[in-house]
C-alpha cells in the first residue's frame, strides 16, 4: 500500500491563540507535519537557513520584529517552499505588499478551518487562492494598470523576450524563483532581473499579477 504523501508546513505567527488554533486544525491531518511554529521573523528565518525548508509557509504579516512579506521574499526567492499568507490585514497596501514579495496566495483570518486545508494543498498543486477581499484589490490595481498603460497588449507582448516568456510560464505552473533558475540553467539573480524587466513591462508589481495578466492576454500557455 502507497503511503500518502506529507506535506511539510512552517507557521509564522505571532498570535498564541492562532498559533494554537492553526497547530491544531494542521494536526488533526495525518498527512501534515509541523516543521515549525515561530512568533518572529528572526525565528523563522533562522530555520530556513538551518535548511529546516518545509513545503509551505503560513506567514503572518504583523510580526514584532517586522514584516512577513520579508521572510516571504526570501524563502520565495532562494527555496522552493511556497508562501501562503494568512494575516488580518486586508488593505490594499498589505495585499499589493504582499504579492509584490512573490507570495503564493493570501487569505485573511476568518478563512474557514476545513478551507485552510484545502487552500495548502491547492497552493502546493500551482493555484494561488485568495479571500475575496483581498480579490477586490487584485482587480482594481489591474483595472487601473489596464487604464494607465500607454501600449496596447500586442505592443507589450512583441517586447517580452523569449526568456521573459518562458519564466512567466514557469511561474504559471506554481514555480518557485528557485525552481525557474534550475530548470533554465541561470541563477536566482539573473530569474529576478529578468522579472524586474517584466514587471516594467507589464505595469504590474508581483509576479501573480504578472502571469495573470499573461494568461489573459494569451501570451503563454500552460
Amino acid at each position: 500500500m502507497t503511503k500518502p504523501h506529507i506535506i511539510s508546513v512552517g507557521i509564522l505567527e505571532d498570535s498564541p491563540d492562532m498559533q494554537a488554533y492553526l497547530a491544531h486544525i494542521l494536526s488533526s491531518e495525518e498527512t501534515v507535519k509541523i516543521v515549525f511554529s515561530v512568533t518572529t521573523l528572526a525565528e523563522a528565518m533562522a530555520h530556513i537557513k538551518n535548511k529546516d525548508v518545509p513545503d509551505i509557509c503560513l506567514v503572518d504579516l504583523d510580526l514584532p520584529d517586522g514584516n512577513g512579506a520579508d521572510f516571504v521574499s526570501y524563502i520565495t526567492q532562494n527555496t522552493d517552499c511556497k508562501a501562503l499568507i494568512l494575516t488580518v490585514l486586508g488593505d490594499k497596501v498589505s495585499v499589493m505588499s504582499g504579492f509584490a514579495s512573490g507570495a503564493h496566495g493570501y487569505l485573511l483570518k476568518d478563512t474557514e478551518p476545513r478551507q485552510i486545508m484545502r487552500h495548502i494543498q491547492d497552493t502546493l498543486g500551482g493555484a494561488n487562492p485568495i479571500s475575496a477581499q483581498v480579490s477586490t484589490h487584485l482587480l482594481q490595481h489591474y483595472l487601473k494598470n489596464q487604464t494607465d498603460a500607454p501600449q496596447q497588449p500586442e505592443t507589450i507582448a512583441s517586447n517580452l523576450t523569449e526568456r521573459e516568456t518562458e519564466i512567466l510560464t514557469l511561474f504559471a505552473k506554481g514555480m518557485s524563483y528557485k525552481e525557474t533558475a534550475s530548470v533554465l540553467e541561470i541563477s536566482t539573480n539573473t530569474v529576478n532581473d529578468y522579472v524586474k524587466s517584466i514587471y516594467g513591462k507589464l505595469y504590474v508589481n508581483s509576479r501573480n499579477e504578472a502571469v495573470f495578466e499573461a494568461l489573459q492576454m494569451g501570451w503563454i500557455k500552460v
